[in-house]
């Protein structure tokens, strides 16, 4: 019966996989960078692979822009975004075709769509201007209403990141969006402890 279950369990992570989307090695992080009047969604920073990716901000006025990497191209992204409780909101700019939600107090959750395949290494969903009265930490989580955090590829299939990356701002460092960190215990892990 033991090998029965641990058989049936890998057929059903093995055939997860098998039908992951496009993107299997989709990553997400808060990339920072100090705020710009004149930002828009046509002159947001292009980024060409991990090393492009800034998690370390020093002063306390900076735009924050939930980013999605090492893509194929994506049609669709889901996320919230959490800081501390500074004294004042974000204000939010979206770069999608079609959003629900806005990104302006901690914890606050958004659905982003695009009418064209967005074909590249990043994409970044927009950017949320902030003032930090403090330290503090700032990561994209799982969606408050729906539980998903990750992407749509192109052929309208889900990706989940295998990693998340928080920003560090006025004090505080961000992950190193180039090391791998893991989101979560191995699914083969947690296969292994129900029978133990």
């Amino acid at each position: 019966m033991k090998i029965l279950a641990i058989a049936l369990a890998l057929t059903m992570v093995l055939s997860v996989a098998a039908t992951a989307g496009q993107n299997p090695n989709v990553k997400c992080a808060v990339h920072v960078d100090g705020h710009n009047a004149k930002r828009s969604c046509t002159n947001l920073p292009v980024i060409e692979d991990c090393t492009g990716v800034v998690t370390t901000w020093g002063t306390y006025s900076f735009d924050a822009m939930p980013t999605f990497f090492d893509l194929y191209g994506i049609t669709g992204a889901e996320y919230s975004m959490t800081w501390p409780a500074w004294t004042y909101s974000a204000t939010w700019t979206n770069c999608s075709d079609l959003v629900i939600g806005a990104i302006v107090n901690p914890g606050d959750a958004i659905s982003h769509t695009w009418t064209v395949c967005q074909i590249q290494y990043a994409v970044i969903c927009g950017w949320a201007w902030l003032y930090a009265d403090g330290p503090g930490m700032l990561c994209m989580v799982p969606h408050a209403g729906t539980g998903f955090i990750g992407v749509v590829d192109c052929e309208f299939q889900p990706d989940v990141p295998m990693c998340f990356f928080c920003a560090g701002v006025y004090g505080d460092v961000g992950d190193d969006p180039c090391e791998p960190t893991a989101t979560e215990a191995s699914t083969w892990g947690g296969i292994k402890g129900m029978f133990k």
